[in-house]
């Protein structure tokens, strides 16, 4: 059991997560982590002991373009992050990256992440031409998929595809993410599930959209939002358990799953990235949707 323990904590016990019986894990096995793009105007000390107040695993970092680490400076930068984070016994447990080939430029970059232990990372989007037929550019992304697969085993690292709303995004429809992933080893390359996104894009065909997807998925991203506008046409994120994402929904796609990634986007606030005169009021906000997160479990 306590090995167990220290797997969850690390984050390590998703890398092979699979299905399982739901009554086989506890809460302390599945690590939560925040999404810290709002709050990385902090310093990393300061994140960690923040998000270690309230009793989280970690973070997805943002290694990418207009994130807290350039990826340019990965090299130099990732180190620091680590072993900052490592003072609150706390880890990066994923990426958040720009990555969606298999060019060398991309390899080099994820041999770094995986050289600092960071070993999952969510890849950038596929997007559609809606001008052109539809499957064929979702055969197209299978074959990219399965590229993606083969250069994840050999660094040694898991790429996720955060499934996201929206007709541009490759994926949206669920079971176009599942005919993405067919034959795709999830060890690899896996699904990021949404409940935010997924909830908005399938409406009442949810569970539908789960099933297609279920196999698939080696993460869970919480975050919550509903609709507006006169002829709720308008989506508006807010504080989770308000909106469309309660804990029955949270619940079923954590059921039969074996421990994996939580991550928390807190999306609902006042900036995407918080000055950093104003930064606490984010991590106010947080604090507020980790507790109920937390109490799901």
């Amino acid at each position: 059991m306590k090995r167990r323990h220290f797997l969850a904590q690390s984050g390590l016990a998703a890398a092979g997560a699979g299905l399982v019986s739901a009554d086989q894990t506890k809460a302390s096995d599945w690590p939560v982590v925040v999404f810290e793009k709002p709050i990385q105007t902090l310093d990393y000390d300061r994140m960690g002991e923040e998000l270690a107040k309230m009793g989280l695993q970690g973070i997805e970092a943002t290694i990418r373009r207009g994130g807290h680490i350039d990826p340019k400076d990965a090299e130099t930068e990732v180190p620091k992050m680590v072993a900052s984070l490592a003072k609150n016994d706390h880890k990066a447990i994923i990426a958040a990256c720009n990555v969606n080939s298999t060019d060398e430029k991309d390899a080099n970059f994820l041999r770094i992440l995986k050289a600092n232990g960071i070993t999952r990372y969510r890849m950038d989007y596929f997007r559609y031409d809606l001008k052109k037929d539809l499957l064929p550019q979702v055969k197209e992304n299978t074959a990219k998929l399965k590229e993606i697969e083969a250069m994840n085993r050999e660094i040694g690292v898991q790429a996720l595809y955060q499934i996201h709303a929206g007709a541009k995004y490759a994926g949206s429809l669920a079971w176009d993410a599942a005919m993405m992933f067919d034959g795709v080893d999830p060890d690899h390359a896996a699904i990021a599930f949404d409940l935010r996104h997924i909830r908005a894009g399938s409406g009442l065909s949810f569970e539908t959209a789960l099933a297609a997807m279920r196999k698939h998925v080696r993460a869970i991203y919480v975050k919550d939002a509903k609709w507006g506008g006169e002829r709720s046409d308008k989506i508006k994120n807010v504080p989770l358990d308000t909106g469309m994402v309660g804990q029955k929904t949270f619940q079923a796609v954590k059921k039969d799953h074996s421990p994996m990634p939580l991550s928390l986007h807190m999306e609902w606030g006042k900036s995407s990235i918080y000055p950093k005169n104003e930064v606490m009021e984010a991590v106010k906000n947080i604090a507020r949707d980790a507790k109920v997160l937390k109490s799901w479990l």
